[in-house]
């Protein structure tokens, strides 16, 4: 017999929550085994649960309201916390992972003996923005040996997975990289991706650029590398000019203009300060991560 908790983050959801709950009523109706779902509020101004506690003759579910607005992977992990069920899928709001589907990731997860097994698309329905962020990071990451090409938001894991989130409240900014380390077997499975319902996604050219950089600067080493390399370059750039301009003056005694000191000052010190700023940002890190500033505050929690 199937046990599972479904975790569903929610973010401007009042809209398409209702189209959401009757989906999963109508998958409740054609499966022979009972799911948990548990809704997880990520800060939302106009709360959703109204329309969640008129869902709770259908299917059993949990709501967990975040204080504020910390980003769906961590509202994932906050939700991946409190499941107890053998098997654990997670899912979008907007209908584009058809709870049908999880049949398919059940299944898979069953076949291939897996731990994880992503729900991957032939096509993506996303905007031209989201999916151009997507390559260039399987790209940035690509070039660290890592791939995550065949990762989604739409998975299915073994509890033992999701394990080390009951133990900590902190901020995730890229759940991937916790779900695959703790994984011994990882696969993927074809399902269907549906056009969005409703509004247009949140997620802005801007706030998807500013997650981006937050994966790349905490969960990559490519700023860092960047920065040895091209110090590198640069320091073997400036002795070769600087050769010349030795030779230059001992074989021709020229005196060099004024503006080219100074543009090689600027030049020189913006590297630095931004080779500083890129360190400073790692220490600020570990300086909230040390004195627990990053905690998350649950504003609400109720079985409903």
């Amino acid at each position: 017999m199937v046990e599972l908790d479904i975790v569903i983050p929610l973010y401007n959801s009042k809209k398409i929550l209702p189209k959401l709950v009757r989906r999963l009523n109508e998958w409740k109706n054609s499966i022979d085994f009972s799911f948990n779902v548990i809704f997880v509020e990520d800060g939302d101004v106009e709360s959703s649960k109204s329309i969640l506690v008129k869902a709770a003759a259908i299917f059993p579910h949990r709501f967990v309201r975040l204080s504020k607005n910390y980003g769906q992977h961590t509202a994932t992990a906050i939700g991946l916390s409190y499941c107890t069920a053998p098997l654990i899928a997670t899912i979008d709001d907007d209908l584009q992972h058809d709870p049908f589907e999880i049949e398919k990731l059940i299944t898979c997860l069953n076949e291939t003996e897996s731990d994880l097994v992503f729900g991957t698309f032939e096509k993506k329905e996303h905007s031209f923005f989201r999916n151009l962020g997507s390559t260039v990071l399987q790209l940035i990451f690509s070039y660290e040996k890592v791939d995550y090409s065949s990762i989604t938001a739409f998975r299915l894991m073994r509890s033992n997975v999701a394990a080390s989130f009951k133990k900590s409240k902190k901020p995730i900014v890229f759940i991937e990289e916790y779900l695959l380390r703790n994984a011994s077997k990882k696969s993927t499975c074809i399902v269907n991706h549906s056009k969005r319902e409703g509004e247009s996604s949140s997620y802005s050219f801007w706030s998807l650029f500013k997650f981006a950089l937050k994966i790349i600067v905490f969960h990559s080493s490519f700023l860092l590398n960047f920065i040895i390399r091209f110090g590198v370059v640069t320091a073997v750039t400036c002795f070769f000019v600087g050769c010349y301009f030795i030779y230059k003056k001992v074989v021709y005694d020229s005196n060099e203009g004024f503006s080219a000191l100074i543009v090689s000052i600027f030049f020189s010190t913006g590297i630095l300060l931004m080779t500083l700023g890129v360190i400073g940002e790692y220490i600020r890190r570990i300086w909230i991560n040390q004195n627990e500033l990053d905690q998350i505050m649950i504003a609400e929690d109720e079985q409903l």
